[in-house]
């Protein structure tokens, strides 16, 4: 058919893991006749999980868009991951769809994730609807999850389909808008009472005792769900297919189409100035890459949003977030892996363009003469860490190769090299996300790599002052070595690294062999002599010396500068400095007494707190060696919810018993 854009609604899918977003997908598909029979997830052989790590670990990883019709109306079905370590891809879906359809597990009802993806819905202002799904599992209770939706959500939550049961078995549903269901005639007036509210012609006529007619009260429903009044609840089994076409009715009856919401925003990046574009096919054109998939045949696949005007294949177009032009070569339309060429992507619509060299997640695409930025999608920020080591060299070779490429599909992974621990380190959402990570890498990359714990970056520092001669003298035939130097050393205010003076007089040491004396002391700074950290917070003076004018050289002045700060070392009753962080956890209020108390346990100090959008944000230092794996821990408390940042804050003085552990376990790896 030949699009438009008022054709078209896009439905980011959303739940708790579990609640079968994919199944509903290929209840869909198999009514469409877009598939012979429907898959299973179990079986791993669904439409939209067709990743391998998805099909070994049987729960979606990546989003995937399922376009079908449905009454002349293209509806693309964005099914995102309900895994909390995957939330990220949830983002990206939220950005790429106009409404969003809440899966409710009927056995499980409210559940955490959904929480936390109605929480980002709400900032976003996106009109939404529930599914309350797996009706067909014995004692499920439809009204029971109604109320605890509407508990959870507030009251302009609302039954719309309701089951029809035969004994406690479901068989059918019922539209409470078109039919009487006996049981449902309380929320039958409430629906008819909400309509009236969301319209003013209604209104009137309902108060003067007219009962509304069903056209009416979809009127006023359809105006309370664009307008984010009314979040309406159906029913179905999306395994035996109950309810699934009622679904679609509503999906194209009730649910917005991308020119229903006007204009989007965004920066003219020459002037910095606000831009608007209105959803239409007759704007300049411009689209935002909401995702990005690395496809092993074809290559880089940028999924697009189009926002304004037609993409069309064979053509070029400006990358206004990176200033620079980009070829279109192939555009396609993707249901789960299956790819369908495309000759162009309208305003509203959703496709896939290939190959394109610059661009990545996040970046808009729009016409040069007309270029606009639009917002970037806020990932969250890793909350665990690991050093990564290859297995062996030719790994080595092929890793930043793997990594590069998996960066930047997924922007919730951050590379980064630790140069004090010399570690490689891989940070991820949690150690599931991380796992994955390593999988693609060997299955994708071939590249086999091994995650541990990355090491603690400890300092070491002096608590006492002392004065110590260094000399080096070593005659060998023809020139000797000859370096002497008296250094002061003392310990310094914490955090302020190092100094250094001279008060040589007299020209005890020649001007030009100072510097060679520091940069003795600094390399000697290198390796402490309790566990080989860094030596920090110590001030060191040159106060005397002797030279030889013949046998005298920058380099034996090193020397001897290094020799007198090892024994200073040795004498001014060295410690192990330990690294404290800065902690911001952000907790429901339920939870502020565990994590707490947990903090607590981990030799932590909170500092204040102060609540912020309905969350507890606790802030909290804390020693580094106990918060490595701070991201489990915290997801085991509060049950995936909580969510902190972590930044470095300041050195101070390990306690005995954590001392005495870093440097035997120095001592072991040395013997090693």
């Amino acid at each position: 058919m030949s699009l438009e854009t008022s054709k078209i609604r896009n439905v980011t899918v959303v739940s708790h893991g579990n609640a079968g977003k994919t199944t509903l997908a290929e209840a869909i598909l198999f009514g469409k006749k877009l598939i012979s029979r429907m898959g299973k997830v179990e079986d791993g052989n669904t439409v939209s999980d067709y990743q391998p790590e998805e099909k070994e670990r049987k729960f979606s990883i990546s989003l995937s868009i399922i376009p079908f019709e449905h009454k002349g109306v293209k509806i693309n079905y964005i099914d995102t991951p309900g895994y909390a370590d995957f939330f990220g891809e949830v983002l990206s879906g939220i950005r790429a769809g106009e409404n969003a359809l809440i899966l409710v597990n009927a056995m499980g009802g409210v559940e955490i994730q959904t929480k936390k993806q109605w929480e980002v819905l709400s900032k976003e202002n996106k009109p939404r609807a529930f599914f309350v799904n797996k009706l067909d599992v014995e004692n499920t209770d439809f009204f029971k999850v109604v109320e605890q939706i509407r508990a959870t959500f507030g009251n302009k939550a609302f039954p719309i389909i309701v089951p029809v049961l035969n004994g406690k078995k479901i068989e059918g549903v019922k539209n409470l808008l078109t039919e009487n269901v006996e049981g449902a005639e309380s929320y039958k007036k409430d629906l008819m009472e909400f309509a009236a509210e969301n319209d003013d012609a209604l209104l009137e006529k309902y108060l003067e005792g007219t009962e509304l007619t069903p056209d009416e009260i979809k009127k006023g429903l359809k105006n309370a769900y664009e307008n984010g009044e009314f979040f309406p609840i159906l029913c179905g089994s999306a395994l035996n297919q109950i309810g699934v076409n009622e679904l679609l009715d509503f999906i194209v009856d009730f649910m917005i189409s991308p020119d229903m919401v006007g204009t989007v925003k965004g920066k003219n990046p020459k002037t910095n100035e606000e831009e608007e574009r209105k959803v239409s096919k007759d704007e300049n054109f411009s689209a935002f890459v909401f995702k990005t998939l690395s496809d092993p045949y074809v290559g880089k696949l940028s999924f697009v949003k189009v926002y304004s005007g037609i993409i069309k294949s064979n053509t070029s177009v400006y990358n206004s977030s990176k200033d620079t032009m980009e070829k279109v070569s192939q555009l396609l339309f993707l249901r789960g892996s299956n790819q369908e060429p495309a000759d162009s992507i309208i305003a509203g619509d959703i496709g896939v363009i290939t190959k394109l060299v610059a661009t990545q997640t996040n970046d808009t695409l729009s016409d040069k003469n007309a270029p606009i930025v639009y917002p970037p999608i806020q990932f969250p920020e890793p909350m665990l860490s690991k050093a990564m080591r290859p297995k062996t060299k030719a790994d080595e070779d092929r890793m930043s190769i793997g990594l590069a490429k998996i960066t930047d599909e997924d922007p919730t992974v951050k590379v980064s090299k630790n140069n004090e621990t010399k570690e490689q380190i891989l940070s991820g959402i949690g150690e599931t996300h991380l796992s994955v990570v390593v999988e693609k890498l060997k299955k994708r990359y071939g590249v086999d790599i091994e995650l541990t714990t990355p090491k603690v970056p400890y300092r070491e520092t002096i608590t006492k002052k002392t004065k110590v001669e260094g000399k080096y003298k070593k005659q060998t035939g023809g020139h000797g070595q000859y370096g002497h130097c008296w250094l002061e050393v003392e310990p310094l205010e914490r955090g302020k690294e190092f100094e250094f003076e001279s008060k040589i007089f007299g020209g005890a040491i020649p001007k030009q062999y100072i510097p060679a004396v520091e940069k003795g002391v600094r390399e000697a700074m290198e390796h402490g002599i309790l566990a080989g950290y860094p030596v920090v917070d110590i001030k060191v003076t040159v106060v005397d010396g002797s030279y030889h004018p013949v046998d005298s050289s920058e380099l034996a002045f090193k020397v001897a500068g290094s020799m007198a700060l090892k024994k200073a070392l040795e004498q001014c009753n060295s410690i192990i400095l330990e690294p404290i962080e800065k902690l911001e956890i952000i907790v429901d209020e339920q939870y502020m007494g565990d994590v707490i108390g947990d903090l607590n346990s981990k030799r932590g100090k909170v500092l204040g707190m102060k609540s912020e959008n309905g969350k507890q944000i606790i802030e909290a230092l804390v020693p580094l060696s106990e918060v490595l794996t701070y991201a489990n821990d915290l997801n085991s408390i509060t049950q995936g919810t909580g969510e902190f940042k972590m930044s470095h804050s300041h050195y101070e003085p390990a306690p005995p018993k954590v001392a005495e552990k870093v440097i035997a376990e120095s001592k072991r790896e040395e013997n090693e």
